[in-house]
């Protein structure tokens, strides 16, 4: 993962030990989805489950899910931090590439209306 973002510089760990909300989220993830097969895969079977072939499958899926998931649990816990705990002037993000397209639309208003 780059450490900034192209387009903005948000940096994206903004402090020590942000992500271990990441980590947190990831394994909330892997939790629900093995809970989900196990769930599923006895419901759907009930009267004789093949315990071996669910066990097997939620194995696999508690270590594949965690990798593939992991860099969208980053990506979505900078979501979540810039959600609880907004960007400050002391952030280093400069807002002209989101102010631009506000600024031409306010320019042709003004513009129309003289």
């Amino acid at each position: 993962m780059v450490p900034a973002c192209p387009r903005c510089g948000l940096m994206f760990r903004r402090e020590p030990g942000q992500w271990l909300g990441s980590w947190f989220l990831n394994v909330c993830v892997v939790q629900t989805v093995v809970i989900l097969i196990l769930a599923v895969g006895v419901g759907v079977t009930w009267p004789d489950p093949p315990l071996g072939f669910i066990g097997s499958f939620t194995a696999l899926s508690a270590l594949a899910v965690p990798i593939l998931f992991f860099p969208h649990s980053r990506t979505l816990w900078v979501a979540i931090d810039l959600a609880m705990t907004p960007l400050g002037f002391d952030d280093g993000v400069a807002p002209g590439f989101e102010l631009e397209s506000d600024l031409e639309r306010w320019r042709a208003e003004r513009d129309d209306q003289s």
